[in-house]
């Protein structure tokens, strides 16, 4: 019997204001390198987005059946983290979204942003012709290109200098061969969010957390 791929994606509100109660709970469970990477992060949303995506891990492995050790994280420069032994997740956030992608096979790759948070010119070197024209038409708007070619690099475990590489081709995109399957995800009105998939059919369950499920809030 064929089984279909799921994806499941858990994401939450993040808070803007200083949470003692979420770096109280999280931060002790991390790897030292990355609780002193938080530990540099100026702004309160930052750390709360980034031990919320940890958080969303946890509970998308959970609802899997998986077990979690946030301190077995790999933490890697210009890469996704990789979790030994755990499916292939990618996290991510902008402005008040923080969310975890989960695949039960394969690999995915997730990426949000606000609405106009990327400019044209941000991305002048970045698309090719048939690219430029879609944009120029109207039927493709910067941040949805962006989000959609960084979801790819994330899904392939490639960093920010393969993004031109990334070629766009309606609900599909290829990189240096690879052809990954692009599916929007429905978040909120404020952000465009996608996901990059290197297999396909799939079944894809969303499933929204309250931020005080992870800590109380303050």
């Amino acid at each position: 019997m064929f089984v279909k791929e799921h994806i499941s994606l858990h994401y939450t509100a993040v808070p803007g204001q200083p949470w003692p109660a979420l770096e109280q709970a999280w931060l002790p469970r991390l790897p030292a390198a990355k609780r002193a990477g938080i530990a540099r992060l100026r702004e309160a949303c930052d750390r709360n987005a980034t031990l919320l995506g940890i958080a969303l891990l946890g509970s998308a492995l959970q609802a899997a059946g998986v077990a979690f050790d946030p301190g077995a994280i790999e933490f890697r420069p210009r890469a996704k983290p990789v979790l030994a032994g755990a499916p292939d997740f990618s996290i991510a956030h902008a402005a008040s979204l923080v969310g975890c992608a989960l695949a039960s096979g394969g690999r995915v790759g997730f990426d949000l942003e606000a609405l106009d948070a990327v400019a044209p010119a941000r991305l002048r070197l970045a698309l090719d012709a048939a690219e430029q024209r879609r944009l120029a038409r109207g039927e493709l708007t910067a941040t949805t290109a962006w989000v959609m070619k960084e979801a790819v690099l994330k899904a392939a475990g490639r960093g920010l200098a393969a993004l031109a590489r990334v070629r766009l081709h309606g609900e599909a995109a290829t990189l240096d061969g690879v052809t990954f399957h692009l599916v929007p995800v429905a978040l909120a009105a404020t952000h465009v969010a996608w996901l990059a998939l290197d297999r396909q059919p799939l079944a894809l369950g969303v499933v929204r957390r309250e931020p005080e499920e992870f800590a109380p809030l303050p």
